[in-house]
C-alpha cells in the first residue's frame, strides 16, 4: 500500500525484521549502535556517527512485481535524530500489529524527492527520481 499520509514506511514485524537485521549486519561493522536513542525515539535501527554527511550505508531497494526497483538516496531511510545519532525511517509494530492487512504500507519520508503517478484506472504505480527544491 501507497500511503503518502503516512509519515515512515510499515512494514510487518517478519519483514522489518529481515531489513533491519542486514542493514545492522552491514552498518554494525562501521558504525556502533545508539541504544539510548532507540530508546526516546522509537526508531531502529539508530547508530552513532561523528558526521552525518559521511554515513555510509547500504543501498536500500524496493523491487515490485514486474521486475521495476525503487532505490533510495540515504535520507530517505535514514535520519539524523540528535546530534551524534542516525536512525532508520522504517517502522514495525514488534509482532503486535492488527492482522489482516498490507505487509507494507509505503510511507512519505521514503516517497521524498520521488515523482509519483497513481494510474487508478490500469492498476499501476509510477516513480521516477525528481530532486525538489526546497524555497
Amino acid at each position: 500500500m501507497v500511503d503518502s499520509g503516512t509519515t515512515f514506511t510499515f512494514m510487518e514485524n517478519p519483514v522489518y525484521e529481515l531489513v533491519a537485521g542486514e542493514l545492522e549486519k552491514q552498518v554494525g561493522k562501521n558504525y556502533s549502535r545508539a541504544a539510548e536513542v532507540e530508546n526516546l525515539s522509537g526508531l531502529g535501527p539508530c547508530f552513532k556517527v561523528s558526521d552525518e554527511n559521511s554515513f555510509t550505508v547500504p543501498e536500500l531497494a524496493f523491487h515490485f512485481k514486474g521486475g521495476a526497483k525503487m532505490a533510495f538516496p540515504v535520507e530517505n531511510y535514514f535520519s539524523p535524530l540528535v546530534d551524534s545519532a542516525v536512525c532508520m525511517t522504517i517502522t514495525t509494530d514488534r509482532g503486535g500489529g492488527v492482522k489482516p492487512g498490507p505487509a507494507i504500507i509505503f510511507g512519505n519520508y521514503q516517497q521524498q524527492n520521488i515523482y509519483m503517478e497513481y494510474d487508478l484506472e490500469n492498476e499501476r504505480l509510477g516513480f521516477r527520481k525528481q530532486f525538489c527544491i526546497n524555497k
